[in-house]
């Protein structure tokens, strides 16, 4: 399985002829049957991100772009955006802030309503979110960037915000599979909601085709596909070389995680790793 943007469009195409419309997150609340979401986790290179949602506009697909708050810095990636959210995707919010705070949640507060209203101020309407999962993170008090909005508090202050990985389910009274890209091969992610809490990676399922992924849709609710754009290609070889270098700087990092003091210092530069 390679991930480049023609097996994309390959995908997008059969969704899309066999009447598999994708619809935004924010719009779960207006079907009654199953339904396909097209997420999109975007922590860098918006423009594949562009590349990603003009495919699936070709084939009437509509999907949801969470984006990281830090490229809203360039007036370029704020342009590109936009013309991913008139395409009809829904275009929100990746935040990691409890990691950028350390744990604080008033200060993880103050930074997620100051982006919140920076998304606003550009058109992009905040309904539902989605966390960052920083693999490389040390963390003093806190299991993830779940626990924000898993905070009662924080969920009175947002109440018509919805975290994909935390209330989703309950807030649009739904169920859904959950497949994500995450690792560079597609799973099936046993427990999405609760998978930072409980050790659960052994029970997920893999995929090594997109025919096993188009197999595995269920009829019977809802599923959502998550994946990070900047990691895929126009080219397979590109795709190859990437992917031989994400597995070993993976491995070196896995294995430097076990030092304490090494650990302590790559936590400092988590941010790095939304780069491979």
């Amino acid at each position: 399985m390679k991930f480049t943007w023609k097996s994309w469009e390959h995908f997008c195409n059969r969704l899309a002829k066999n009447g598999l419309m994708s619809i935004p997150a924010k719009a779960v609340s207006e079907v009654d049957s199953s339904y396909i979401v097209l997420k999109h986790d975007v922590e860098t290179d918006v423009k594949k991100a562009y590349q990603i949602a003009r495919i699936e506009e070709k084939y009437s697909h509509k999907g949801s772009f969470y984006v990281q708050a830090y490229l809203l810095d360039n007036p370029q990636n704020v342009e590109l955006l936009r013309q991913i959210s008139d395409m009809g995707h829904e275009v929100s919010y990746h935040y990691d802030v409890l990691d950028s705070n350390k744990g604080d949640i008033l200060k993880a507060q103050e930074e997620f309503e100051s982006n919140k209203k920076r998304f606003e101020s550009f058109g992009f309407e905040i309904k539902t979110v989605c966390q960052h999962g920083n693999p490389v993170i040390e963390r003093i008090g806190y299991t993830s960037n779940r626990d924000f909005f898993r905070n009662r508090e924080i969920q009175k202050v947002y109440p018509d915000i919805s975290d994909i990985m935390v209330d989703f389910k309950q807030k649009y009274n739904t169920d859904y599979f959950y497949f994500s890209d995450a690792g560079r091969q597609f799973n099936l992610i046993f427990d999405p909601i609760n998978n930072d809490l409980v050790k659960s990676d052994d029970m997920n399922v893999p995929y090594s085709s997109f025919d096993e992924l188009y197999s595995a849709l269920s009829f019977d609710k809802g599923n959502i596909i998550s994946i990070h754009p900047h990691r895929w290609t126009k080219s397979a070889l590109n795709y190859e070389i990437k992917t031989f270098a994400f597995k070993l700087i993976r491995f070196v990092a896995r294995g430097f995680a076990k030092i304490p003091v090494v650990k302590k210092i790559m936590s400092k530069y988590y941010y790095l790793a939304k780069k491979i």
